[in-house]
């Protein structure tokens, strides 16, 4: 998973969420859920800011690549090939469906809002024609009514749905997941950028380097990077997200091409010769030891529920009805991207493969020669860049979340504190203290894998929980569907969903547990 534009820089969510009742008998919800058109949608009415269903796949697509990939191929060497390859699908397939229900909850939010503002209005007129007194007072609230209309979010985020249909111990444990989510990012990013820095400067001299001085070198970078007011970078990410796909590209190639051409980078026990292709190393088919890490890094590398409803918006109202087909290839196309790049890779390096699988390619011979100093610069260039790119991409990665994260944090602040122009001072203290843990626990804590079962625990409420309670609720309240509605909306699925997730997350906890025990 991609953090670089799942969140925006701000801190509060503002949504006007009053007066929700039951409506569905009513005359007006009738005129309402044949007709959605009933209420101007602002958002969409901007069609200078809509883009394309292809655009809209790029981004996806770019929002779901990140980090997580650098762990599917330890996790599909620890979970066996053929249990690796039906975990992936399986992830895919149910975060398909928890997507497409959370557009639903999203158009069924809508669909209470614009609902309640036609009652209110007709509330108004009913007033209005029996007091001349109120005659003053209800118009009023009539052009309230209007102004919250027009201020109104047309995709409201996952936070406000689920403040509006979950209740508020819903929404806590929404956002509580998602901070963690943030977190194990940061942890995440901090740990590949230490990792891949001492594989290209381990010395200084006589002076050996360790983790933590590659991690107080991160730290000069980003801290002060974290602590401004950033820009949304939307060159850089444009072009990190092209060196990534390039990345994955030659680690994906590289690595088949390596099975049969490489002889002296493969995992295989016995000591492989040239004439003695394919070079593969031994490898199981299920091993349900490696279920939890499976898992839980699959639902972290396909997880972007929570950025929807960002997604949503700027398709426009005529490319609505596409959503389904969007996400559905976007979510296809990154699980064949994790499918080529874990087989391939648990097949040819095996033991040897490394938690975070780009500082693989940090001794990488390309199967030349057995001495990396006869390798050619073409080899050496195309080796850094898998190493080094995932280094330089958290540099613009780690400063936007760790402002997303602080002013976050800030934003549950008690009002008391932030009075008397102590906000931006407040706002200061909460991303560096956002920025700050994680540096600490990539001193200490270098293994990839740990760091994503975690995230991946954290994601879980995200990933399937909350869609699929939202999904639940948000049926109850609006039954009729919606132009995201498909084959996988029905009631049995989401019950289905929270019954394997439940499975899944003590499974999950019960391995993590002993993984870190022993």
């Amino acid at each position: 998973m991609d953090w670089s534009s799942v969140y925006d820089n701000s801190g509060e969510e503002a949504g006007n969420w009053e007066d929700h009742g039951e409506t569905r008998s009513s005359r007006n919800a009738h005129r309402l859920l044949h007709h959605q058109a009933s209420l101007p949608l602002v958002k969409q009415q901007q069609t200078a800011a809509q883009y394309s269903p292809y655009v809209a796949y790029a981004f996806t697509v770019n929002y779901i690549l990140g980090v997580g990939s650098l762990g599917i191929p330890y996790a599909f060497y620890r979970a066996g090939l053929v249990m690796g390859n039906v975990m992936i699908v399986l992830v895919t397939l149910l975060s398909y469906m928890t997507v497409m229900w959370v557009c639903e909850t999203v158009a069924r939010a809508r669909e209470v809002f614009v609902l309640s503002f036609l009652l209110d209005e007709t509330a108004a007129l009913t007033s209005f024609s029996y007091s001349y007194s109120s005659a003053s007072s209800t118009p009023a609230r009539s052009a309230s009514r209007r102004s919250a209309a027009v201020e109104f979010d047309d995709f409201p985020e996952v936070t406000q749905l689920c403040d509006r249909f979950l209740g508020p111990v819903g929404s806590k444990m929404y956002q509580v997941s998602l901070l963690g989510l943030m977190y194990g990012g940061l942890v995440g990013y901090s740990q590949v950028f230490v990792n891949t820095f001492l594989t290209q400067v381990d010395h200084i001299g006589d002076w050996e380097l360790s983790s933590v001085h590659a991690a107080l070198v991160f730290a000069c970078i980003v801290v002060p990077l974290s602590c401004s007011d950033l820009t949304e970078q939307i060159y850089v990410q444009l072009t990190m997200s092209v060196v990534r796909f390039a990345a994955l590209l030659i680690m994906i190639f590289s690595a088949a091409y390596a099975v049969y051409g490489d002889p002296y980078d493969s995992g295989a026990v016995l000591e492989p010769t040239p004439e003695s292709a394919p070079y593969l190393s031994d490898y199981s088919l299920v091993d349900l030891s490696g279920f939890g890490v499976m898992f839980s890094t699959g639902v972290f590398s396909q997880l972007f529920q929570h950025s929807v409803p960002g997604l949503l918006a700027p398709l426009g109202a005529k490319n609505q009805e596409k959503a389904p087909a969007i996400f559905g290839s976007t979510l296809l196309t990154t699980m064949m991207f994790y499918i080529a790049l874990g087989s391939v890779c648990s097949l040819y390096f095996g033991p040897k493969l490394a938690t975070s699988v780009n500082l693989n390619w940090a001794e990488f011979t390309w199967g030349i020669n057995e001495s990396m100093t006869l390798v050619p610069l073409w080899a050496k260039l195309l080796s850094m860049i898998v190493v080094v790119f995932p280094a330089l991409d958290t540099l613009s990665v780690f400063p936007l979340i760790s402002v997303t994260l602080g002013d976050n944090m800030a934003a549950v602040l008690p009002k008391r504190w932030t009075r008397g122009g102590r906000r931006s001072s407040w706002k200061l203290l909460c991303r560096f203290g956002a920025s700050l843990p994680p540096l600490v626990i990539s001193m200490f804590v270098s293994d990839l894998s740990v760091t994503l079962q975690i995230s991946g625990l954290m994601g879980i409420y995200v990933a399937f929980f909350a869609p699929a309670l939202l999904q639940l609720q948000a049926s109850r309240e609006i039954s009729t569907s919606n132009v995201y509605s498909g084959r996988f909306s029905g009631v049995g699925y989401v019950y289905g969903v929270l019954v394997f997730g439940m499975m899944a997350l003590l499974v999950l906890l019960y391995q993590l547990v002993l993984q870190i025990a022993g």
